[in-house]
């Protein structure tokens, strides 16, 4: 029997603008029962993706700060994965944020930088619409650095050293090492040596899904409130809006 895997992200996609996913749970717990593996693959720390891990009760492997580094519960795939940390396996391919903030700290006296490094937390709550108790787990970045708004100069600086990609609000800085496709690819492997054939799903609704979603068999897309972003493959457009279109989108290609 074929196993089929979700890759997911979760601003936008899964989560609808108030991060909620109420519309999703039932199916959720539909997915679950069938034994369907729903992987987070967000910009989100480990941190606050823990707190919807707990909220629909999943225990699958999650991808970090836009595939920075992958955690899963130890022996998952019946073997070590990674290196132990924090109760986890852990696999990085990303540098540490602190290697990002020399760089905005050797900027900031000669340019406008606006990043959640030198905000608080209110002030991240206030422009994410984030609950403080939220904001304050945003903040907990380990590979990367979210920038509110910044002068060119910031950004073509950044560029020589680490990927910088535009998310749905804000601009992601990461390690060059990664990105949300090499986390994907590596945990299909993983999957399909486990299980064999293997079907992947990807679902997901800004430009920095697009690595992920070029590495999976089904590639879809979400609906946000100005339409679709532009790519250039073939992918399915869910017409729902967020956790809507995700629900479109599992009903379609994962209980089909």
């Amino acid at each position: 029997m074929v196993k089929k895997v979700i890759f997911t992200d979760l601003d936008g996609t899964l989560l609808d603008e108030n991060y909620r996913c109420d519309k999703a749970l039932e199916l959720i717990k539909l997915i679950k029962k069938l034994n369907v593996p729903i992987v987070f693959v967000s910009a989100k720390t480990r941190f606050e993706q823990e707190v919807f891990r707990r909220m629909i009760g999943v225990d699958d492997p999650f991808v970090v700060e836009d595939g920075s580094a992958i955690y899963l519960l130890k022996n998952y795939f019946g073997k070590r994965v990674g290196v132990e940390r924090d109760g986890y396996e852990v696999l990085i391919f990303g540098v540490k944020r602190e290697a990002i903030i020399r760089h905005l700290l050797s900027l900031k006296d000669r340019y406008y930088i606006k990043s959640y490094a030198f905000m608080s937390v209110e002030e991240v709550a206030e422009v994410t619409g984030l609950s403080l108790e939220m904001a304050e787990l945003a903040k907990r970045r380990e590979f990367s650095e979210t920038i509110v708004e910044a002068d060119e100069e910031v950004i073509e600086h950044l560029r020589k050293f680490f990927n910088v990609q535009i998310g749905g609000k804000f601009i992601h800085v990461y390690g060059k090492g990664a990105d949300k496709g090499k986390a994907v690819r590596l945990l299909t492997k993983l999957y399909r040596d486990l299980y064999g054939e293997v079907v992947t799903i990807g679902i997901g609704n800004s430009y920095t899904d697009i690595p992920m979603l070029k590495e999976v068999d089904i590639p879809a897309l979400v609906k946000n409130r100005d339409g679709w972003i532009d790519v250039d493959f073939e992918v399915y457009k869910a017409e729902g809006v967020a956790t809507e279109g995700w629900v479109e989108v599992v009903k379609r290609f994962v209980l089909s």
